[in-house]
């Protein structure tokens, strides 16, 4: 049986369909984006006050010292402190209701822990035997925001050799004065068993790893198939890294391959 089709109206029902498909395609792209909302247990139309109160109870329930038996502690606890950092910048909040978490791609930064990670016990945190080094800054400061892509860009630099933290002064006044702290940016180094060493060069990325670099420690070990597997995962349960080098004799010639782990 034929049937016969006007071809601008067939052209305009292809788009019509097109536009649907292309309306539901977006909706399942946003909606693969883990829902930060759901994750702290509150609604979109939440004020701040609500966020931080609910993100205070979540991380009081699922930080990591709270469940050591728990191996997903970790990485569910970072889950809620991303969606509180988000949500409670009025600035990302807004990319993040219109576009999804794809929006926040440019201001994902580097690989360092905001100050909220460590909020109920900063001072486990820092003694914890990791070298840390933390940026204690005000968001009402200019050099502050001026230091912030620096800061980014160098914790990239070092990761996986030391810890990179920042604490936002102007939301925990009373953690800033027992540190210490009464200048902004104020960038301090920790370790455990070592008073705080301030760090009082100048800002470029440059002169931070070359400070940072100076207080770096680490020792040699010799992998062999007896410790090898039992080292590496120890190590790894405690979040450190290891660069490992590979000799071997071929030819008469030593050949060393590096890998990082």
């Amino acid at each position: 049986m034929g049937v016969c089709l006007n071809k601008d109206a067939y052209i305009r029902d292809l788009k019509r369909i097109g536009f649907c498909f292309l309306i539901v395609y977006m909706a399942i792209l946003v909606g693969t984006d883990q829902d930060f909302y759901s994750l702290l247990g509150v609604s979109k139309t939440a004020s701040s006050r609500e966020i931080r109160q609910a993100f205070k109870k979540l991380a009081l329930k699922l930080h990591p010292d709270k469940n050591p038996n728990n191996p997903n502690a970790h990485g569910d606890f970072l889950k809620i402190n991303r969606a509180y950092e988000v949500l409670k910048d009025e600035d990302l909040r807004k990319k993040y209701d219109k576009y999804g978490e794809k929006g926040l791609e440019d201001n994902q930064g580097g690989q360092y822990e905001s100050w909220n990670y460590y909020r109920y016990d900063f001072d486990a945190a820092v003694n914890s035997g990791e070298l840390w080094f933390v940026n204690f800054y005000s968001p009402g400061c200019s050099h502050c925001h001026d230091l912030a892509p620096t800061w980014r860009d160098f914790a990239k630099e070092v990761d996986g050799l030391l810890r990179i933290g920042a604490v936002n002064c102007g939301d925990d006044r009373m953690l800033c004065r027992m540190k210490g702290v009464n200048s902004y940016p104020s960038l301090f180094i920790f370790r455990s068993g070592m008073a705080a060493v301030k760090y009082h060069g100048d800002r470029s990325k440059e002169s931070l790893v070359n400070f940072a670099m100076q207080h770096v420690r680490s020792t040699v070990t010799e992998l062999t198939t007896g410790n090898f597997v039992n080292s590496i995962q120890t190590a790894f349960a405690a979040g450190i890294g290891w660069l490992i080098t590979f000799c071997s004799l071929e030819e008469g010639n030593f050949v060393m391959s590096f890998f990082l782990f």
